[in-house]
């Protein structure tokens, strides 16, 4: 059973579209093909593009960026769509789905209760660090780490030294970098790992084109298992941004968490179906981590969520449909970057004018501009329905958190926008823990005493034309960004 060996024909059917592309503009310049010809060409471009934009259902703003293009540019357009447009893979999620019978085979299905659970969430990531550094260390048999960004800095070096150690002392190493997030690093900073026989992998390439799908859909989870028993998730990629043992006035104001029990296995089988689409290994052969099961070893129910276009629906929006729908009391966002899509956006306005307490934290300034401007509509259509809009001010705000009603946690590398909710190969987890919910409520309190409240003058700018205009167009290219 090799489910992943299909893959390379997807490079093949990019690389034809492309040479065909290539062709029929040729013979469109050289007046080689009849008009009629190239009308049927041009409109089945069309039509191709616009049945993938409806099918994709992100939001009406998507259709507004590809429709005029595939009208004035048909054939540029759909290659265009084919390397970077749409959000699902049948091919992939059909391999994902086999990667799960096949666990399911070799042991029993995910487990997600008995977990100890705990914050790491200091000022300036030192935590994180610290407890990447000692569960490396520790390591007994394998080290399973995946991530968006690896930096060429301090924190980068230090963590493939300490990875390349324990290759060197017979630990099994895997290394999952996304090859835009890193482009270009893993190549000259991961050689040390390698030659260690550490295994080091990049996930979807887009130059040249070698990916599985399109060159969009980037994989932005921030995943470590140790041993199979214990994980790390969140938002921190690897580098001085995002941690560091001193102060830095650029580090990014964000956090993970450790979680150690039977989540931390459902947690590596994420990694895994992520690690054999990057490298066609055949889930098989890693069957023994498969039918690997973790004991109990605290209170918390930690329940793993994948998304992405590997996936059949869109289990972190669903997630957040139902819990918006059933909010009772109280919803709060934390997210750098705030695009929801309509439904969710709804669905907080009417727990907003219903009289629940909706609360928003985002970043005074996140370090995506556009998207900053795409937010305004929606915060201060929330703030006019009642909702609490706080704007954190001394650093970035990188983290993403959601609590409802004091009883359920969102925790992950998802954002609160289309890209991550529709795009990205995302991780989240629900927790259900009122010690962890307890943690994190401070948590957020603490972020709140650095925080200033939405005022009227703040986005006066919005209410100008100008300014209208320019939040439409950042609305419209948001799930590119």
């Amino acid at each position: 059973m090799v489910p992943f060996r299909g893959y390379g024909r997807l490079t093949r059917s990019t690389t034809l579209a492309l040479l065909t592309t290539l062709a029929i503009l040729a013979a469109e310049w050289a007046d080689l093909l009849p008009d009629n010809v190239m009308l049927a060409i041009r409109t089945g471009c069309q039509i191709y593009v616009l049945l993938r934009v409806m099918r994709a259902r992100i939001s009406p703003a998507y259709l507004l960026l590809w429709g005029p293009l595939a009208w004035f540019l048909p054939l540029p357009t759909a290659l265009l769509f084919f390397l970077f447009g749409g959000r699902k893979h049948v091919a992939l999620a059909e391999a994902k789905k086999e990667v799960n019978r096949v666990a399911w085979r070799l042991s029993d299905e995910p487990d997600f209760g008995g977990n100890h659970f705990r914050l790491l969430g200091d000022r300036d990531g030192r935590d994180t660090l610290a407890e990447l550094r000692r569960l490396i260390k520790g390591a007994r048999r394998r080290i399973s780490l995946s991530t968006y960004i690896l930096s060429n800095d301090a924190v980068g070096r230090e963590i493939v030294s300490l990875l390349t150690a324990r290759a060197k002392d017979g630990i099994e190493v895997r290394l999952l970098v996304d090859a835009i997030g890193s482009f270009g690093i893993p190549l000259r900073l991961c050689r040390p790992l390698r030659r260690a026989g550490g295994r080091v992998a990049r996930f979807n390439p887009a130059l040249p084109m070698q990916g599985k799908g399109s060159a969009n859909w980037r994989n932005h989870r921030k995943i470590a298992v140790v041993d199979g028993t214990v994980a790390i998730i969140g938002g921190q990629n690897l580098g001085l941004r995002y941690m560091g043992d001193k102060p830095s006035k650029r580090r990014f104001r964000d956090c993970s968490f450790r979680i150690e029990g039977p989540t931390a296995a459902a947690i590596e089988r994420v990694f895994i179906a992520d690690w054999c689409q990057a490298t066609d290994e055949p889930p098989m052969s890693l069957a023994p981590l498969l039918r690997e099961r973790c004991p109990h070893v605290g209170p918390a129910r930690v329940e793993v969520i994948s998304s992405g276009p590997d996936c059949e629906g869109d289990p972190l929006w669903e997630a957040y449909e139902k819990l918006f729908s059933n909010c009772k009391r109280s919803i709060t966002v934390v997210t750098p970057y705030f695009v929801p899509d309509r439904t969710l956006f709804t669905l907080l306005v009417t727990a907003a004018h219903a009289g629940r307490h909706v609360k928003i934290m985002v970043p005074r300034r996140s370090d995506h501009r556009l998207l900053d401007l795409a937010r305004r509509w929606h915060l201060r259509t929330l703030r006019e329905a009642g909702a609490e809009i706080l704007f954190f001010k001394p650093d970035v705000l990188h983290a993403k958190l959601v609590v409802v009603d004091d009883e359920h946690l969102v925790i992950g590398s998802a954002n609160l926008d289309m890209r991550s909710l529709f795009l990205n190969y995302e991780i989240g987890a629900v927790v259900r823990d009122p010690a962890a919910l307890a943690e994190v409520g401070a948590l957020i309190a603490g972020w709140e005493t650095e925080s200033t409240r939405y005022t009227e003058d703040l986005y006066r700018r919005s209410w100008t034309w100008t300014g209208r205009a320019i939040e439409a167009v950042a609305k419209v290219i948001s799930p590119l960004l």
